[in-house]
């Protein structure tokens, strides 16, 4: 949850925001702009305290399937990185994928995103939810939320998002300026230790850095098949 703002007026409205982001699509769209991630910074863009905003955001995230060895080394970086998100405010909700044959699996987290997109709204009556995606299905729950009196914004790479899709929120945040801000996506960062576990991943502001064998998991290139 973002923290007060001190230089806000106080008398100013407060507005309960829920963003509700599919990690997966948001890596690929850094990946489009060859930026890698400051993740501290995009949950401060989605839920801006400046604006009065407050909220929480949930992070749906697929993982390398459980029961195959092969993928176990990615899996456990995955889950070092969900951790790591969950110390750092964000909610992490995760969906075991599925081998899909030569080398890729399956998982997507489309229909876990809508179902407990939903449930989070009735627990935690949001009058703002921004939704992190590019997938036109997710267009009929942007309308049933609508319908629901609650404000839907969208954000994503504006270029690539869909009529049906523009057509279903209030509005459209385009994360390029935002990802411009952010580094160049590099293959030559090495770990950086961390206190306690000298394996995990380390952090820049709030930037999860991967290792170099880290980043074919990314985010899928195409469809919903993410690569060994």
């Amino acid at each position: 949850m973002t923290s007060a703002n001190p230089n806000r007026d106080p008398a100013a409205p407060q507005i309960k925001t829920l963003a509700l982001i599919d990690e997966s699509a948001l890596l690929a769209a850094a990946r489009t702009c060859n930026r890698s991630l400051d993740w501290l910074a995009i949950r401060s863009f989605l839920i801006d305290d400046q604006v009065g905003q407050f909220g929480e955001a949930m992070v749906f995230v697929g993982l390398p399937p459980a029961s195959h060895a092969e993928y176990q080394e990615q899996r456990t970086k995955k889950l070092r990185f969900c951790h790591w998100l969950k110390t750092h405010g964000f909610m992490v909700m995760t969906r075991d994928g599925a081998p899909s044959g030569d080398g890729y699996y399956k998982a997507s987290v489309d229909l876990l995103m809508a179902i407990e997109g939903l449930e989070l709204c009735d627990n935690i009556k949001p009058s703002l939810v921004v939704l992190v995606t590019a997938d036109p299905d997710f267009a009929h729950l942007s309308l049933t939320l609508r319908r629901r009196g609650i404000r839907v914004e969208l954000a994503a790479i504006e270029q690539n998002v869909s009529s049906d899709l523009r057509g279903s929120v209030n509005d459209v945040l385009d994360l390029r300026p935002l990802f411009n801000r952010f580094e160049n996506l590099r293959v030559d960062v090495p770990p950086h230790p961390v206190a306690g576990n000298v394996n995990t991943p380390g952090t820049l502001a709030g930037r999860y850095i991967p290792d170099v064998e880290d980043l074919e998991d990314l985010g899928p290139k195409d469809g919903d098949d993410e690569r060994d």
